[in-house]
């Protein structure tokens, strides 16, 4: 996206985080991209729940110039831990926690501040035809 108040991602999770102690068996939320700073995107963060449990490890923030390319972001998973990627170019890793469980893949994008005390309510006609643009997604299984 382009206007700033977008907040753009491409992640996996899993219904059940948080609700046991234990990330493994719960689930994690693995942000392979966010971008919701002009001019700067975020990736590799792992999050051991949420409330109480909440912890995070490996996020990165690295600059990223909106040139209008599509690019590449992906994330390799494995019992050892995550692998996190743009344009082939590894970004982050993470060794804990690991999640046991399957995770489903999401695509988002939502207006930044709503929970702000003093949210936007009103948007030019520039604003509300920004996108944000997914040519594939690709989920790889490892044959053992």
């Amino acid at each position: 996206q382009k206007c700033p108040f977008w907040w753009s991602a491409f992640w996996t999770q899993t219904p059940t985080i948080g609700a046991s102690a234990n990330p493994e068996y719960a689930g994690v939320e693995s942000d392979i991209m966010e971008y919701f700073v002009d001019g700067t995107l975020t990736s590799g963060n792992i999050y051991n729940g949420y409330g109480k449990q909440f912890s995070e490890t490996a996020r990165i923030h690295y600059p990223y110039a909106g040139d209008d390319e599509y690019h590449r972001f992906g994330m390799s998973w494995d019992e050892n831990g995550y692998v996190f990627y743009f344009d082939g170019k590894e970004t982050a890793r993470s060794s804990e926690p690991v999640s046991k469980v399957e995770q489903f893949v999401l695509l988002t994008t939502e207006i930044q501040g709503y929970r702000s005390d003093e949210p936007k309510t009103t948007w030019t006609e520039e604003e509300l035809n920004d996108r944000f643009i997914v040519d594939y997604v690709r989920v790889f299984d490892e044959v053992k």
